[in-house]
């Protein structure tokens, strides 16, 4: 207790002319709040590089630098969204974002009226080490319905004669460090209902003008398929963890590593002295932003993301009860033979193999996976295509895509991911865990070689076999995946040239010889 006396108090006032527009709640229409009450310094959550230069959490910062973690509020993308919802719906209305992309921001009461910026000192840091490591109570309900407690820092730790002797700071810490550990290392770090606060999204009235709408939500899907298993006494909400795979251990996988919070002795297949940390990098889907932005090892966490997106990762400690192979794999289902000039029938299945949620996931409004297929013959020539990128970014129209399309109150589409005029949806498709979905467009093809007919909605894909063709026909099909799509692009960035990187998460291929059965 002595150690924390004379630590600055982290709660400030809000700036004068704050406004609450959403009710009670300072931060609505995010359900994010303070255990004060009231406004945080920014700068008890943010320096989360001297987590890194004390000589204590060195590895963990650099894993979590190129992180989506890191850089949720600095996204190109992220900001453009949020001015364009300040611009129409108010500054105030931007705290729905924030409590999860910005909390920084938040906290300090940057979201207001007279804040052109929408921004405060440490911000930058996105989902910083204490903005995260603060939290102190969460609900499922998503939209950030947290509680963050602000740490209690050690004399000497930041501000006035800190900053001159920060060795006394980190001492005081090594030397005595159960409040650093009750501040940072809450066993609810370690749940998926801690994930779940901003891993689960919706939009209610007070946002949209109209009423409730669900959104993305990896902690429900997650929790309601079969990567989830209750424990022996049934016990609800309470998982079997031998059996179950859980957020962090996808997501945060074991690293050795000579970090001081290595070692746990609370998790059934770890010990105090194993020398593994939990990986900051938080893999998952984003193989674009960390080179987009130019992040420090964004190479390697391009690398890393898009290994975890072919399904080659390999996690030793859940090899027991995870699957092996892609993490969505292919199937081409093709007849053996064809006549020439027959209509064949093609299905292309897609399994979610290693998800734990659904496929993609995310913003579908945003994000794309599609299934490209090829028909050649065999002197090369091109008898049927789709799924095809243009050389201006966009898909090919009647692609059989993974998306949703979100309306606005007058059937327009949400295409600038202009959620807060979202009131539903007239399409979303994505795969469940375990679930297999197949190709279902009907095509029109032709007999004429080299020509492609854009895709209607159907229920398979029809290739015709011209007379002149060349036996046998190969069919190759890949599964695509890219973070955002063109439209959005063309909206934000007009004019500019920039795509985003596509990667091919899964491949098949198949014969179908031509002639006499």
């Amino acid at each position: 207790g002595a150690l924390a006396v004379p630590a600055p108090d982290p709660a400030i006032p809000f700036p004068e002319g704050y406004r609450r527009p959403y009710g009670d709640s300072p931060f609505g229409p995010s359900l994010a709040r303070t255990s004060t009450g009231g406004a945080i310094d920014p700068a008890a959550l943010s320096g989360s590089e001297s987590c890194g230069t004390s000589g204590c959490h060195a590895e963990i910062v650099e894993e979590w630098t190129p992180s989506a973690h890191r850089w949720a509020s600095r996204s190109k993308f992220f900001q453009a969204i949020q001015h364009g919802m300040a611009a129409n719906n108010g500054p105030e209305s931007t705290r729905y974002c924030a409590g999860c992309h910005d909390p920084i921001a938040l906290f300090s009461g940057a979201k207001n009226l007279y804040d052109e910026d929408l921004s405060s000192a440490g911000a930058d840091e996105g989902v910083s080490c204490a903005g995260c490591h603060s939290i102190a109570a969460t609900d499922v309900r998503g939209n950030a319905d947290y509680v963050l407690e602000p740490p209690v820092p050690y004399l000497f730790e930041r501000g006035g004669a800190g900053r001159e002797t920060p060795f006394l700071g980190r001492f005081l810490v090594r030397a005595s460090p159960e409040l650093h550990r009750k501040s940072y290392a809450r066993d609810l770090l370690k749940t998926p209902e801690f994930c779940g606060a901003c891993h689960k999204q919706f939009i209610d009235r007070e946002v949209n003008g109209v009423g409730w709408v669900q959104l993305q939500n990896q902690y429900d899907n997650w929790r309601k398929s079969h990567w989830f298993v209750p424990d022996a006494e049934g016990k609800a909400g309470v998982s079997d963890p031998r059996r179950t795979v859980s957020c962090r251990e996808c997501h945060m996988r074991l690293t050795d590593g000579g970090d001081p919070a290595a070692g746990d002795a609370g998790d059934y297949n770890r010990s105090p002295g194993d020398g593994k940390h939990r990986n900051h990098r938080f893999i998952g889907a984003n193989q674009w932003h960390p080179v987009l932005h130019g992040m420090k090892g964004g190479e390697e966490q391009v690398r890393l993301t898009e290994e975890w997106l072919r399904g080659e990762t390999e996690i030793p400690e859940i090899a027991d009860k995870w699957a092996t192979g892609p993490a969505v794999a292919l199937e081409i289902q093709a007849p053996p033979r064809a006549l020439p000039g027959e209509q064949v029938v093609l299905k292309i299945a897609v399994t979610s193999n290693k998800v734990g949620h659904d496929f993609p996931t995310g913003p579908l409004d945003i994000i794309q996976s599609w299934i490209e297929v090829v028909v050649a013959d065999a002197g090369g020539r091109e008898v049927f295509a789709s799924g095809r990128v243009d050389d201006r970014g966009f898909i090919q129209e009647g692609a059989f895509l993974f998306k949703a399309e979100g309306v606005d109150r007058a059937g327009n589409l949400i295409d600038r991911h202009n959620l807060w005029e979202m009131v539903g949806a007239r399409f979303r498709r994505s795969l469940f865990p375990g679930i297999t979905d197949a190709g279902e467009f009907r095509f029109a093809c032709p007999s004429a070689l080299a020509r492609t007919l854009p895709a209607a909605p159907g229920k398979e894909v029809e290739v015709g076999v011209p007379a002149e063709a060349r036996g046998p026909l190969s069919v190759r099909a890949r599964l695509r995946y890219r973070k955002v799509d063109q439209t959005l692009i063309e909206y934000l960035y007009p004019g500019q040239g920039i795509t985003a990187p596509v990667t091919d998460m899964a491949e098949a291929a198949a014969v179908i010889e031509v002639g006499e059965p």
